[in-house]
């Protein structure tokens, strides 16, 4: 019981309301009694019973081991580890994304340096390329990272490692966009359907979906398929090359995705909870990134300064907006084009415009009578 310890200290951070949540949410009946200090619970099928205390009051002499108690008889009913469900306790109303690298050479729980600094860095990497593939749906992502992007990722978290192989747990709290709000964090006390519904979950389900998706294609020699499709399903070259960065280049590697996700939300949406991907998928992946990359090497990069501005009068119903930019092409001479910009980007114009700086679009030109752009990446030269 080496960890022992530290887990009787760790519960005195467990909110007993979230962990009674849970409870009630994963089939435990709640057993009366007139003490208000203490709720209990109890679990029964065919063949087994179960009954924990979970304490309300840490003034309580023995608080941290009922606690304690409580945690590894739930452990115990749900045929985990004590790690496991405390991972979850201590971060209530979250999805939790598991990455396991097996290497021969990582069988004792460690590591090289390098190698571990690659999984961090690229798992965050999966996450942002997840959430622009959802709000802006793009082959290749270029540029700054959208403001709810940066704000989903800094509100996520890595949890401990586990003994055996090596493991990047990814704690995703729950919290949407509004409309009127911008970026919210949900609570446990949050309605279901509205964390079902969250950013959290879209991205969550997306990433296992994403993979799936690559897997079964490349199994059947169809990743052109995979790699032809548009609209709002589209997987980024950003999202093949994050995969590619978690160490799967290495002889040997097997790289495993496991989704744990809230008992407390349903998941409607995630074809697999555990995907693994050896080795033997890198090349086609890595060449999904090149093939996916060239298609935006023939996109027009274009400098100069906004004259107009259109969009709906309500900045509540603005969902997108169309910009007029005035510049000069490879011969010098002036040009306007005419470009359609999501909201995030349309605000950004907005400001550039009022400033009078120059703004920086890459994209599809299309030179007819009125030149028109489809944008790939929006920026403003300060």
């Amino acid at each position: 019981m080496i960890y022992s310890v530290n887990f009787l200290d760790l519960t005195e951070k467990i909110n007993p309301l979230a962990f009674s949540k849970y409870l009630k949410e994963t089939g435990w009946k709640l057993f009366p009694t007139k003490r208000t200090y203490l709720k209990i619970y109890q679990y029964e099928n065919k063949d087994e019973f179960f009954q924990v205390i979970i304490p309300f009051e840490k003034r309580l002499s023995d608080y941290k081991e009922a606690m304690y108690k409580a945690v590894t008889t739930v452990a115990e009913m749900e045929k985990k580890s004590v790690e496991q469900v405390m991972l979850y306790l201590l971060n209530p109303n979250t999805d939790i994304l598991k990455i396991r690298l097996e290497r021969q050479d990582i069988e004792t729980g460690n590591i090289l340096f390098d190698d571990a600094i690659r999984m961090y860095e690229n798992a965050k990497k999966l996450l942002a390329a997840t959430a622009l593939d959802i709000l802006h749906p793009k082959k290749y992502h270029q540029g700054r990272t959208d403001d709810a992007v940066s704000h989903f990722l800094s509100s996520c978290r890595f949890g401990q490692t586990e003994i055996g192989s090596y493991v990047v747990s990814v704690v995703c709290p729950f919290a949407e966009l509004d409309e009127k709000e911008g970026y919210k964090q949900l609570s446990i006390f949050s309605e279901e359907e509205e964390c079902a519904n969250s950013l959290t979950r879209k991205v969550t389900s997306r990433v296992m979906n994403n993979i799936y998706q690559i897997k079964s294609h490349i199994d059947e020699g169809d990743l052109e398929g995979l790699l032809s499709k548009d609209g709002e399903d589209i997987i980024s070259a950003n999202f093949y090359e994050a995969l590619t960065g978690l160490n799967l280049d290495l002889e040997g590697t097997n790289v495993e995705f496991l989704a744990e996700w809230s008992p407390v939300v349903k998941n409607k949406n995630a074809v697999k909870n555990k995907i693994l991907l050896s080795h033997d998928y890198y090349q086609p992946i890595e060449t999904a990134v090149g093939k996916l990359k060239e298609k935006t090497n023939t996109s027009t990069k274009i400098l100069g300064r906004i004259n107009k501005l259109e969009s709906a009068p309500d900045v509540n119903q603005r969902k997108e907006g169309k910009i007029t930019v005035v510049y000069l092409d490879e011969n010098e001479k002036k040009r306007i084009a005419t470009i359609k910009l999501e909201k995030n980007d349309y605000d950004r114009a907005i400001e550039a415009h009022e400033k009078g700086l120059y703004v920086e679009i890459e994209g599809n030109l299309t030179k007819a009578k009125r030149t028109t752009m489809t944008c790939e990446s929006f920026n403003i030269i300060d």
